[in-house]
């Protein structure tokens, strides 16, 4: 698991899509899906519903949400 793939995953979440999220992360979309997908596997668990024209957590990514966003603001305020 990489820091990277939470990032990824977090901002699929509030984008509510895998475009809006490499845009906002500068970064192409193939790469987003990618890294999401391999999180995915990892985990063992599909962590997106990509059914609707929207991307939302599915219940698992519901419940991994919080840690990694708590993940990413320990990496932040380490930085400071």
């Amino acid at each position: 698991m990489e820091l990277r793939q939470l990032e990824y995953l977090v901002a699929v979440v509030e984008e509510a899509s895998f475009t809006k999220a490499a845009a906002r992360l500068h970064v192409a979309q193939p790469g987003v899906s990618a890294q999401v997908r391999q999180l995915e596997r990892e985990l063992g668990q599909s962590l997106l519903d990509r059914s609707g024209r929207t991307v939302r957590p599915t219940e698992a990514g519901a419940a991994v949400l919080p840690y990694a966003r708590a993940a990413l603001a320990a990496v932040d305020g380490a930085r400071l």
